[in-house]
Order: C-alpha cells, then sequence, then structure tokens
C-alpha cells in the first residue's frame, strides 16, 4: 500500500484547512442567495431575557448537529470579532451563559494600538446554512472569524488574519470573557462553582441546582480550548484572558487561530468526549459544510427566489432545534422550539410532524426523531400504566419525572396526542426505500392503533373518542374523599391535549360534555373517554389503516392488509354517515348522550372538519360541497386561509391560541384536502397566499407558532419546528417546480 509521506500529509492538512477558512470578498449583490436567513443579532445581558409570551427576546440562536449551546452575531460594535452568547440548554430551559464568551481584540503590533473593527474600510456580518461569519477589511489587513460546529458537543470559532500590505506586518490577539453570576430569578444561586485554567483551555464547573421550573443542571461543565499557544490568565471572579503571541506575517501571508467551544452535561458526558485532535476537527468541519450543501441540493428543486430562501430558512429552523442524546433522549430529535421557554422537550405529534419535513433532506434524522418518541412506547409491564399498552407519552424531556424515578416535571403521561405516527413512518419510507424501518416498527404502529379502539372507544361502535389516561390528576375509583367520582375538569382538560387543539372551543366544558369510564372485560379501569366522538381522530385513524395497510403489504403480511382495508372502508362510511351535515355541507364532531347523539353544528364550524378531505374519507360531492361554500371570508377563506376556528363561529377569537389563529399544521392538512379532491390549482393559491400574508414568513424573521388569520400577524412561539416542517412542506407541493 502506498503511503503519502508525513510532509505531505502535514501540508494535506493545512491545506485543507485554508481552503476550509478562506472567505472570499464578494460584493453584497454576489452574496449566496442563503445568506442572512434568519436575523441573529443580539447581545444578551443577562442569563433570560424573554418576551411577556416567554420567547427569548434575541430573535434566532445559531445551533448544528443536535448540540446544547448555540451563538449569536453582534449587534453593537462593542462585541465585532466575537460571538455573543453562548446560549445553552440547562437541561430543559435555555438561558444565556455570558454576553460574550469569547470577545475579540486586535492589537497592532508596531504600536500595540487596540484596533478599532468598527473602522474597518469593510465590515460583513452574515450567516450561512453552514455557521456565522465575520469580516473586517483594513488597507493592510483583512481578519475574519468564523463559528461553525464540527460534532454534537463542539462548536469552533476560527479567527483568520491577512496581510494585505506590500511589506511584513505584525498583530497580536486577545480574548476574554467570563459567564453571567446568576440567573435572574434565582439570585441567591451563583452559577460557576469552579473555573480551571490549564495550559490550553479554561473550563467552568457549574453548580448543581434543581429549579424545576427555571433551570436544571447537574455536574454540568463548559470548556473553551485553543489550538494554537496563548497565555492563560484569570481575569475578575470568574474570567479569563487569552493572549495570543506576537503574528508576524509576510506580505499576502495568512494564518488561522482556533478555538472550540464544549458544552456538556455531566462529567461523565466531558470524560468521554475524546481530547479534540485539529487534524479531525479540520475533517470534521469540512464534511459537515459538504452536508450543508448536500441538504439543500436534495431539498431545493427551483421555484422563485423567496420560495427557495423559506424552504432554506424551514430547514434551519428545524436543525436549530435538533437536539443529540442526552438525559432521558435515547435518540436525536427535533423539539419545538429553542428559543421558547417550555419547548426544550419532544412531543409525539410534533415529531410525527416533523419527521415528514426531516425525510425531505435527512432522511436518517427524520427517523432517529420517530425513534426518540418510541423509546417510550407504554407495553403491558409498564410499572405505572400497563392498560395503557401501545400508547406513547404526550411529550418527554431530558429529566424523567419523579413517578418514574427522575426529577423532572414537564414530561405528560396524562394523555396521549392524535394518531399521526403511521403517516410519519410512510412518508420517511417513501424517501429512504429503508424496509428495516418498516419492519421495526409496524408492530409497534399496531400497537399505537388498537390502543386507540380498546381505551378510547367508549360504546365500541367503531368511532373513538378524545380522553384521558389512568392518572392521579384524574382521580381514581376509590379514591378518599370522592370514591368513584373522576376529575371532570381535569379529565377534559387533557382530553383537550390530546386532540392537540388544548382550548379549542368543541372541548369548552358546558354541562352535557361528560366524563365516560372505560373499563377492560375483567372490570379493570382502562382511562377516559369525553362524550363526543372527534371528526379529526377518527379521520387520523382512517388514515392510519391505509398506511398500515402499505406496511403489510410490504412486509408480505396480505391477509393483515386486507384486514386493514377493511376496517378503512367502514370507518370511511361512518366517518361521511355520521360526521357530515348536508344543510350546512360540513363535517362535524358529534357528541353523546347516552343513547342518543348528536351532531355539534350549533358550537359551530372548526378547522378539524377538513380532515376527513386530507384523509380522503370524504365522498367527492361532500368535498365539492366545502370546497364551494366554505372557502369564503366569512368562514374558512380568511386573509390567511384555514383558521381554527371558521370565521363565522361565534367562538372565533383570531389571536387566542387554537380558537382562531392559523396553524400551519391544520391548514397544510386543508390545502392537501382540497388538492386531493382535484383543486390543486386553488390550492396553490391559498397556499401562496399563506405564505405571501404571514408576517416574516419570507423575511428573516422567526417562523411563529400560529398566525392571526385576519391580519397575518405571528402569534405565540418564535421559531417553530412543525410551522417550520409545513412551510416546507408547502414549498415542495406547491411553490417548487419540481
Amino acid at each position: 500500500m502506498t503511503r503519502l509521506p508525513a510532509l505531505s500529509v502535514r501540508r494535506l492538512l493545512l491545506l485543507s484547512l485554508s481552503l476550509l477558512c478562506s472567505l472570499p470578498s464578494v460584493s453584497v449583490a454576489q452574496a449566496s442567495e442563503y445568506r442572512d436567513l434568519l436575523n441573529y443579532r443580539g447581545t444578551p445581558s443577562n442569563m433570560e431575557q424573554r418576551d411577556p409570551q416567554g420567547n427569548l427576546t434575541i430573535p434566532a440562536v445559531y445551533m448544528d448537529q443536535g448540540a446544547w449551546h448555540g451563538f449569536h452575531l453582534p449587534d453593537s460594535p462593542a462585541y465585532y470579532g466575537g460571538f455573543t452568547g453562548p446560549l445553552f440548554i440547562a437541561q430543559e430551559y435555555s438561558l444565556h451563559l455570558s454576553d460574550s464568551l469569547q470577545k475579540l481584540q486586535l492589537f497592532s503590533g508596531e504600536s500595540g494600538q487596540s484596533v478599532d473593527l468598527a473602522k474597518a474600510e469593510q465590515v460583513e456580518i452574515y450567516s450561512e446554512p453552514w455557521g456565522l461569519v465575520q469580516r473586517f477589511r483594513f488597507k493592510d489587513l483583512e481578519l475574519s472569524t468564523t463559528l461553525e460546529y464540527s460534532d454534537n458537543r463542539t462548536a469552533i470559532v476560527s479567527t483568520r488574519l491577512i496581510n494585505l500590505s506590500d511589506k511584513p506586518g505584525s498583530w497580536r490577539l486577545s480574548w476574554s470573557g467570563s459567564p453571567f453570576a446568576t440567573h435572574p430569578k434565582l439570585k441567591q444561586y451563583r452559577l460557576v462553582d469552579k473555573r480551571l485554567l490549564s495550559e490550553d483551555a479554561v473550563t467552568w464547573q457549574f453548580t448543581p441546582i434543581d429549579q424545576t421550573w427555571q433551570m436544571q443542571l447537574d455536574d454540568a461543565s463548559y470548556r473553551l480550548a485553543f489550538e494554537q499557544a496563548v497565555t492563560l490568565s484569570v481575569e475578575g471572579p470568574q474570567g479569563y484572558r487569552a493572549d495570543s503571541g506576537l503574528l508576524t506575517l509576510a506580505p499576502g501571508e495568512a494564518t488561522v487561530l482556533r478555538a472550540a467551544h464544549q458544552y456538556f452535561h455531566t462529567q461523565v458526558e466531558a470524560r468521554h468526549a475524546a481530547k479534540l485532535d485539529w487534524p479531525t476537527v479540520t475533517a470534521k468541519l469540512a464534511v459537515n459544510r459538504s452536508r450543508w450543501q448536500q441538504r439543500l441540493d436534495k431539498l431545493v428543486r427551483g421555484g422563485e427566489l423567496p420560495a427557495r430562501r423559506l424552504a432554506a430558512k424551514s430547514m434551519m429552523t428545524l436543525l436549530h432545534n435538533w437536539r443529540s442524546p442526552a438525559g432521558a433522549l435515547l435518540h436525536d430529535a427535533v423539539t419545538p422550539s429553542v428559543t421558547y421557554k417550555w419547548f426544550n422537550g419532544v412531543w409525539a405529534w410534533d415529531s410525527w410532524k416533523q419527521a415528514v419535513a426531516l425525510a425531505q433532506f435527512d432522511v436518517a434524522l427524520a427517523e432517529l426523531n420517530v425513534l426518540a418518541m418510541f423509546d417510550y412506547q407504554f407495553d403491558a409491564k409498564d410499572p405505572l400504566r400497563p392498560e395503557d399498552a401501545g400508547n406513547l407519552p404526550d411529550a418527554i424531556f431530558y429529566n424523567p419525572d419523579a413517578s418514574r424515578g427522575g426529577k423532572g416535571g414537564n414530561w405528560n403521561e396524562r394523555n396521549g396526542k392524535p394518531p399521526l405516527a403511521a403517516w410519519a413512518v410512510w412518508q420517511i419510507y417513501q424517501q429512504s426505500q429503508d424496509k428495516a424501518l418498516i419492519t421495526r416498527l409496524y408492530p409497534k404502529l399496531v400497537a399505537y392503533h388498537e390502543w386507540w379502539y380498546r381505551n378510547r372507544d367508549h360504546n365500541h361502535n367503531g368511532l373513538a373518542e378524545y380522553g384521558a389516561n389512568r392518572h392521579p390528576r384524574h382521580g381514581e375509583p376509590g379514591e378518599p374523599g370522592e370514591p368513584g367520582e373522576p376529575d371532570r375538569e381535569a379529565v377534559i382538560e387533557a382530553a383537550a391535549w390530546e386532540s392537540g387543539m388544548d382550548n379549542a372551543p368543541r372541548f369548552d366544558m358546558g354541562d352535557e360534555l361528560q366524563v365516560l369510564e372505560n373499563y377492560d372485560a375483567k372490570g379493570r379501569l382502562l382511562g377516559y373517554s369525553i362524550s363526543q366522538e372527534s371528526v379529526d381522530l377518527n379521520s387520523y385513524l382512517y388514515a392510519e389503516k391505509g398506511y398500515l395497510a402499505q406496511m403489510a403489504e410490504l412486509l408480505d403480511l396480505d391477509s393483515e392488509a386486507a384486514v386493514w382495508r377493511e376496517q378503512a372502508a367502514r370507518l370511511g362510511q361512518l366517518i361521511r354517515s355520521e360526521f357530515f351535515d348536508e344543510e350546512s355541507g360540513f363535517f362535524y364532531d358529534r357528541r353523546l348522550a347516552g343513547e342518543r347523539s348528536r351532531l355539534m353544528i350549533a358550537e359551530g364550524k372548526g378547522v378539524e372538519g377538513w380532515l376527513p378531505l386530507w384523509a380522503g374519507a370524504a365522498s367527492q360531492a361532500q368535498a365539492e360541497q366545502m370546497i364551494a361554500t366554505q372557502l369564503n371570508a366569512s368562514n374558512f377563506g380568511t386573509k390567511l386561509p384555514f383558521p381554527t376556528v371558521s370565521a363565522d363561529n361565534s367562538a372565533f377569537a383570531p389571536r387566542r391560541y387554537w380558537r382562531g389563529p392559523v396553524w400551519l399544521d391544520q391548514a397544510l392538512f386543508g390545502l392537501q384536502g382540497v388538492s386531493r379532491y382535484g383543486h390543486d390549482e386553488l390550492a396553490r393559491r391559498l397556499a401562496t397566499r399563506l405564505v405571501n400574508e404571514a408576517d416574516g414568513v419570507l423575511g428573516d424573521g422567526p417562523i411563529r407558532e400560529n398566525y392571526d388569520p385576519l391580519t397575518g400577524d405571528g402569534l405565540h412561539c418564535t421559531n417553530f419546528s412543525w410551522s417550520a416542517s409545513v412551510l416546507l412542506l408547502i414549498y415542495r407541493s406547491w411553490l417548487s417546480t419540481d
């Protein structure tokens, strides 16, 4: 085997580093069309700056590779040359560690004078999909800094100097920074327990804390390590200073100095991280840049420039919310939003929607996103809820709840979420053709599907209801104080959560809405239903039967496939006959009252009525009637189409969560339903209107959780993953040329 001489290997590594860190000077007009997709600019002044809704006030944070720490671009000349932050996730809560932990100062070697980067002839500060960039060009010098990730625990800051003059020049670099002392709401707590300096690194070991609703840390630490030799010294109570030697560059010569930012949840995690091998880091950075290009090449398929940028921004949003395995999260998964206080966990139906979008550009991550939830599928041996075998928790976090031996408080096992898992898995398979995934998950999906009919079909008529699991919060038969009486308010609350439409008016707690107890043949309480058969739930189940049939056929389980198709046919007939009102031309939930039931027409129309079209359960005539009559400005054809509650519903409130705002997942289902029944051009027009009118969607603003249907204003959470997923799917369906 021929081997390159050692000197050649070294030269190749240096060449790789030079190519990786080179930043050709380009005009704004020539800049990448994927530059500045999101606004990362901002400087934190304390550990937690949030708006009244709970969002971080800095619009976006750059994170990659599933890391649990991220950075911003400076918004003030005082911070030029460094990257503000970092933000770090204290197990379940996103907080800022510093205003700028590696703040840069440049000194002229000849005079020792500080060089003001703001006075550069050319200043460029921007983002690319692969990282953050700053460039400062003087007559005799160009200084540039980049931030990008080499792995899921390591961000690399590279600082490059080029001598632009025709004679040798000397400069010196200095970096400094200090963590914030404490959390603004935890005045007695001190974040840093120890500051440790070694020859090439400074490490901050954090003080453990267990404040369930503010901050949680065990033996976490943050490490800043330098590749080249620097002189490290302490500065202030917990700060540091790192000084380079004098850097003398010949005319045209360049040099690059690098530092690694690593955040570890535990000392075990820190010990398992290999000591940095800088040539390997160089190779990893090159691979990651290539990976970003491959994602873009796979995702973006033509269309106008704003649409292409929207697709890329949606992808960026999803990948910033990607967390690698840590704590109780056993697989990589995408969280709803790193910038919202309560959304650094993993939710079931969020995961199903996110996986469908992820499969468009990173099918391996899409698979992991699904597996992260199925790691916690209940089975018959579950110590807490064997009666829920097949179901999954609503949400999981870094810390399990105390009921499962953890210290967390954010997990939710009170209820499930709508059954979209089979849809997600089949959509992943369409991209991957990975039969092994179907083999692995088909039995789990069958168990999940069957749970609905065992635990949520109170009268066994084949139409399921939303409800709640057995849980201490819901009361238990024989409980002291109220023997045999469930907590009605708590069960109805959980049932609304189970639908995903938390405060939708169809779950308003009037006297007619009852809690129903569901028992097995042995008289064991399985859980609760509310006295309402929901059209969206049964449409999801109808669609699931179709996907399960296709999976069974793929696995040569032809008899099972036939059973699924027979079940789907029966359920489709029930949906068409039991949920549709001929006079108003719309699908409604059905309220149960003993042996009687009624369509909930008086409660008004909700976006759930479009789900039979998405699933393909509606007849052509029913679909035509809805499309012809229900897409006007007075109902579902508002400025942003498909509000969660029809504009002519007396409960319509355009800014109240599920009582009127446009949630993009439900809008997508409506659009896909319209297209499915032969009106694709109408769906395209509605999709285009939604994208054009929703505030910030086509700019660099954060993608929002939901939108005001009348004004287009963005509402509630920022940088929301399933909205990003929907916008990406809208692009692929109606805005690209593919």
